[in-house]
């Protein structure tokens, strides 16, 4: 068997792209390129509001963007190293409108050639003081990257199941099973899954269901676990009633969970899903029996999901 032949992606190349691509997508002219000519440039260190990075400009070129009257004024061309100077005293001397690139203070500012720039591509953001080369970017935070995506994530479809609670059945007593008997649901839990997982608890209400997230860092509910037999007839089954299923998107999950009601099918009552370790195996109807939910079974499936057999 031959190795699979994967491409090696380098980390510093791939966020320095993805920056850029970011930028484009807000609407910024930038790009991936290389400083270059003899002229000089101010290298400089920002204390950022989301994180310290360093840049580049070209000196003349912030100097003429930056005072363009100058220019005129002056009878010979101005050294670099006052432009330097200049930059050093400037209170603001980059008006910066990427949210990312937003700085308290600019330091350590020095005048280099660009031969001494490692030869590299750099991303590069054009600005109201010319182009500036970001050659250290600021750490990317997992919420900036969450707000970007956001939109998206609101459409992403998921399905959401409603457990009204479980039973354990002796794996005998599941052979014999048959229509108009009743399961009684052992365990009432009522939780919300989505995505194989419990986010809540529901309550019914004259709407149909109102919905309680968990709270984020509450520890998972464990299962209480069962004695295991030897005799495979006597293992235990652990039943599922499942109440309903609903697709639904994390933006319409975010309004139920808001206050919204959610509705149920007028029929949800006599629809009960029973699974069995998972596997769909009766449908039936919810009922009553003195103080204990229990399900009455309309259909059991015995060997494909699709062959309903009634006793």
């Amino acid at each position: 068997m031959t190795a699979l032949n994967v491409r090696r992606v380098n980390t510093l190349t791939q966020a320095r792209a993805q920056v850029v691509q970011r930028w484009r997508r807000a609407g910024h002219c930038a790009g991936l390129g290389q400083p270059e000519g003899p002229q000089g440039y101010l290298r400089f260190s920002a204390s950022g509001e989301r994180g310290d990075w360093r840049g580049l400009v070209l000196a003349r070129d912030w100097l003429h963007r930056s005072l363009p009257q100058l220019q005129s004024l002056l009878a010979v061309e101005c050294p670099q190293a006052s432009i330097a100077g200049l930059f050093r005293t400037v209170p603001r001397p980059l008006d910066l409108t990427v949210d990312e690139l937003h700085y308290r203070e600019l330091a350590d500012v020095e005048l280099i050639d660009s031969a001494v720039i490692k030869a590299q591509a750099i991303p590069w953001l054009d600005t109201a003081q010319g182009r500036l080369w970001v050659t250290d970017l600021p750490p990317q935070r997992l919420s900036q990257q969450a707000s970007e995506w956001q939109s998206w994530l609101a459409d992403l479809p998921q399905r959401l199941q409603l457990i009204l609670g479980v039973s354990d059945l002796r794996h005998s007593r599941c052979e014999r099973l048959g229509r108009g008997d009743v399961l009684l649901i052992s365990e009432s839990t009522r939780q919300c899954w989505l995505a194989d997982r419990s986010i809540g608890v529901f309550t019914f209400i004259e709407e149909g269901l109102r919905m309680e997230l968990a709270p984020a860092d509450s520890p998972a509910q464990a299962e209480t676990e069962q004695p295991v037999s030897a005799d495979l007839n006597h293992l235990p089954v652990r039943l599922e009633f499942v109440l309903a299923t609903h697709d639904i998107t994390l933006g319409e999950l975010a309004a139920f969970v808001a206050g919204q009601a959610i509705p149920l099918a007028t029929d949800a009552a006599q629809r009960v899903e029973v699974r069995a370790n998972g596997k769909t195996v009766a449908r039936g109807e919810l009922v009553q029996l003195d103080e204990q939910l229990g399900v009455e079974l309309l259909e059991v499936y015995r060997n494909t999901l699709s062959e309903p057999h009634d006793e």
